[in-house]
């Protein structure tokens, strides 16, 4: 009977996937107050959710809800920066859920210079987050257009792969270029599709870097790692580097003209 009970066990646990058995990991860790551990183990569940995830959590949606679980978890370890880092991607990843990222960002216990310096580095995206707000910093001519070009994006694989000097995320997409004409007000596609137009690549556990965040969120979509106009500000989701206020992407081609379709 013994030997039974213990063929049972075996046999159990090999029914519980890799993803369940860190979602379980997970659970305990916080159950039990061990929040470097549950950053740990939900830091696993966002690099490794379009491998080894089930189906339904291949989506922005899902992406995004985990980013904010991530910032749950550190703010609860005293990582305020990445509890910030993290609403800002959950926020470029599914617009829908700024509501519950403002609430987060809102309850963080920052001291009145950190929530200044917060304001004023991730400017454009605290405006998305606030519902009347126009969505430019004051000062900005909102009708100023210039011309610019920008890449439509399609991601053909990510990936998590093991490099002698650790383990690397890699995303790989093909691209077309679009250009924006200020003086006709069109958009007007630029050459065919390149195949394998590029590969970025961040560290799993080095800092996010901001063209891999935006490459990833960016599949099916619209891409530049430039400026945006005033003019188009509001079509754009970013900046994802909030340093130079640079990287954006879209949906779709903001003030399109009928010819700029794909």
């Amino acid at each position: 009977m013994r030997r039974f009970v213990v063929l049972v066990a075996v046999a159990v646990a090999g029914c519980t996937s890799t993803w369940e058995r860190h979602q379980t990991q997970l659970a305990e860790a916080e159950a039990h107050g061990d929040y470097l551990n549950a950053v740990t183990e939900q830091r696993w569940l966002i690099d490794n959710a379009f491998l080894l995830g089930p189906r339904s959590e291949h989506n922005f949606e899902a992406d995004a809800r985990r980013y904010r679980h991530l910032a749950k978890l550190a703010a609860k370890t005293g990582n305020y920066r990445l509890a910030v880092d993290s609403l800002k991607q959950a926020l470029n990843l599914d617009p829908s859920q700024a509501a519950a990222v403002r609430r987060q960002l809102d309850a963080l216990p920052l001291t009145p210079s950190e929530r200044a310096k917060l304001d004023s580095e991730f400017s454009w995206n605290i405006a998305a987050l606030r519902p009347g707000d126009e969505g430019q910093p004051l000062g900005v001519d909102e009708n100023q257009c210039w011309s610019y070009r920008v890449r439509e994006v399609r991601v053909t694989h990510q990936r998590t792969v093991s490099t002698p000097d650790g383990m690397q995320r890699q995303v790989t997409y093909d691209a077309r270029t679009w250009t924006f004409d200020s003086d006709t007000q069109r958009w007007h596609p630029v050459g065919e599709w390149t195949i394998d137009a590029g590969t970025e690549t961040e560290w799993v556990n080095g800092p996010s870097r901001p063209r891999y965040q935006a490459l990833v969120a960016a599949s099916c979509r619209f891409y530049t790692d430039g400026k945006v106009p005033p003019c188009h500000r509001d079509a754009w989701q970013g900046p994802y580097d909030a340093s130079s206020a640079t990287i954006f992407i879209a949906a779709q081609l903001p003030a399109a003209a009928p010819d700029a379709t794909h």
